[in-house]
């Protein structure tokens, strides 16, 4: 009896000792690391800009960034971790572009609490997000979706990093960017710029988690039973690329009724000319948008009926 006691107090302090060393690898890399960088930042920055608030603003930024680069180091010290965790891929692609995004369009907010409204930075939204999305590619560096290699039980590139990032489905992240910034620079003296993109990312974070649940599950099991996932891997490829390009013109075309929508609630008029300029340009950004969706469509199930006679072949 004393020997099973010793044994369960033992696993208690085990226990306990884990529990704690996990706090504080979280405290180091999450909160002690990233205050550190801030305040280091706001003094740098305050010396060379001579404002105080603006200095705030990428102190703010600096903190965001070193949570975001050093939740790696930090994620091994989890027990369910999500990088070393290689069968996770597809999952952690869609949680990596759109919290990182979400998380760089937060930062403006932030901003606009701590700072009056005369120093209101109307660029931090453009730049948070230049700034925070470099991560991304650091990210996927490390959650490749090439192929998945059966015996190893990972996912893996296709050759280099270099040459994988070629392929369709990581040159949207690129194509992603590129136009959120578009739609940031458009719409960044309306001061809500980051408002507007922020819904849609939320939106499409969700759209993408739910539309691509039945492909992800599918992956998952055929991994479990050790079977081939290549007809599944490139669905969900096909997916994921939709459902940037979506969000994509999601923005695009919404950009000149952001800019009239709120400068109407601030008094400002347009012309009826200015108005059916603006719904004329959306309407043939959306019709482009249909005409890439059946694109995508037709060159997907070519694609598909191909890959499956290779299959019974």
């Amino acid at each position: 009896m004393k020997s099973n006691g010793r044994e369960i107090s033992e696993g208690k302090i085990e226990k306990a000792t884990e529990l704690l060393w996990r706090v504080w690898w979280f405290c180091f890399y999450l909160l002690i690391v990233p205050s550190l960088i801030a305040v280091i930042g706001f003094y740098i920055f305050n010396f060379l800009i001579k404002d105080v608030y603006i200095s705030s603003g990428f102190a703010v930024l600096s903190f965001m960034f070193s949570i975001l680069l050093f939740y790696k180091p930090f994620d091994k010290y989890r027990k369910k971790s999500f990088f070393l965790n290689r069968l996770n891929n597809p999952t952690a692609r869609i949680h990596i572009l759109y919290l990182v995004s979400i998380l760089s369009l937060i930062v403006t907010p932030i901003f606009v609490y701590i700072t009056p409204e005369d120093y209101y930075f109307e660029l931090l939204p453009l730049i948070s997000y230049i700034i925070l999305y470099n991560i991304i590619y650091l990210y996927f560096y490390f959650k490749p979706i090439d192929y998945f290699d059966i015996s190893e039980r990972a996912f893996k590139y296709h050759g280099r990093f270099v040459d994988s990032f070629k392929k369709f489905y990581n040159i949207i992240l690129v194509v992603n960017f590129i136009f959120h910034i578009i739609f940031l620079s458009y719409t960044f003296d309306t001061k809500y710029s980051w408002l507007f993109a922020l819904i849609a990312d939320i939106i499409f974070y969700f759209i993408s988690l739910s539309s691509t649940r039945k492909v992800r599950r599918n992956i998952s099991k055929k991994i479990e039973s050790k079977q081939p996932i290549t007809l599944e891997l490139n669905q969900y490829k096909q997916k994921f690329s939709i459902l940037v390009i979506s969000l994509v013109f999601a923005l695009i075309i919404q950009m000149p009724f952001v800019v009239i929508l709120v400068f109407s609630l601030m008094g400002h008029i347009f012309s009826n000319f200015e108005i059916f300029n603006a719904a004329l340009f959306s309407i043939a950004l959306l019709l482009f948008y249909l005409k890439i969706r059946v694109y995508f469509s037709i060159y997907h199930h070519k694609n598909k009926k191909q890959r499956e006679l290779d299959i019974i072949e």
